[in-house]
């Protein structure tokens, strides 16, 4: 990429908005900003290429496009609304400064998409790969958060929109083949917005206090949080929401161990039922999977009958340590 840091950082400078909130943005040492009164949550996620994405398939809109959305998910998941973000990309040569352009446009859009604003970050050349880690900070919405330990003894669990739609879409750009009636899974890989209607109607409603976002696939998703809760999850194969196209390639196990859809994860107590169901009554894509029981683990039943398996979910280590 034959650009400067300076000259990089100074096109860069248009994608960090107007804010009330900021007093100083990119071009100092560091960011200034007002934060009012509340409790924030901060986190931070990265991705990295020949890990996380091909750019053989995955052009850098996409990638900053979904890096900062994975952000805004796991915020949303804690029962906050992003407020900043930060970003730190290493940058191969191989790239073009159009390149890095599109890539800052995806992120962009995925920013205004939610009102977030950008903040700064740092960029660093790197000698063969790309990568970019994100920071995003959130506003509480209520004055709880949202944790995976709060998991309760007869608590239902649910989940936002399809599963094993990103899964499969990965695996039509990876492997080619018949890409008909995969448009929304390709889409879902490319581009997974966080339900955020979906999240602010739950937050209003007062629903739950416990969720997360299935990033590395439902089970070992839900797996995690059942250990933070000391609790056990029993979920019914027939009732967790699948594309059709994953239907009829008999590829189901996709939805239990596919990840990247970032759709949400939560428990409710019994008594939010009725709110709950008067929200499926009028189409929101919600839809109850299990029950929260005492126990460890999680357990799939299918008709009726508890099944072993499906495995499968995304570890960054493979059990390496």
């Amino acid at each position: 990429m034959e650009i400067s840091e300076n000259s990089f950082i100074k096109g860069i400078r248009k994608f960090s908005r107007k804010s009330n909130t900021v007093i100083r943005g990119i071009g100092d040492d560091g960011a200034v900003a007002e934060l009012r009164a509340g409790q924030y949550v901060f986190v931070q996620d990265a991705m990295a290429e020949h890990v996380h994405f091909e750019l053989s398939f995955m052009d850098p809109y996409y990638v900053g496009k979904k890096a900062l959305y994975s952000n805004i998910s796991d915020v949303l998941a804690m029962g906050a609304q992003p407020v900043f973000y930060l970003v730190t990309v290493g940058i191969p040569g191989k790239l073009s400064s159009g390149d890095m352009e599109r890539m800052y446009r995806g992120m962009d859009r995925a920013a205004r998409e939610f009102g977030v604003t950008l903040l700064g970050g740092d960029t660093v050349a790197t000698a063969k790969d790309l990568f970019i880690d994100i920071s995003v900070i959130g506003k509480l919405a209520s004055e709880r958060y949202f944790g995976r330990d709060k998991a309760r003894k007869g608590d239902l669990i649910a989940v936002t929109g399809k599963l094993g739609e990103a899964a499969l879409g990965l695996r039509v750009l990876k492997e080619g083949g018949d890409a008909r009636g995969m448009k929304n899974c390709i889409r879902r890989f490319l581009s997974p917005a966080p339900p955020y209607a979906l999240w602010k109607e739950i937050v209003k409603d007062d629903i739950t206090d416990v969720m997360m976002d299935v990033s590395d696939g439902l089970i070992l998703d839900l797996s995690r949080m059942m250990d933070e809760s000391r609790k056990q999850a029993r979920i019914h194969w027939e009732k967790v929401p699948m594309p059709r196209p994953l239907m009829q390639r008999g590829l189901e196990e996709l939805a239990f161990g596919g990840g990247e859809d970032y759709q949400l994860l939560f428990t409710f107590p019994r008594e939010k039922l009725p709110v709950v169901a008067a929200m499926i009554k009028k189409g929101r894509a919600v839809t109850i999977i299990g029950e929260v029981v005492s126990g460890r683990g999680v357990r799939v039943y299918r008709h009726g009958s508890e099944i072993t398996g499906p495995k499968g979910g995304y570890d960054h280590f493979g059990g390496r340590f």
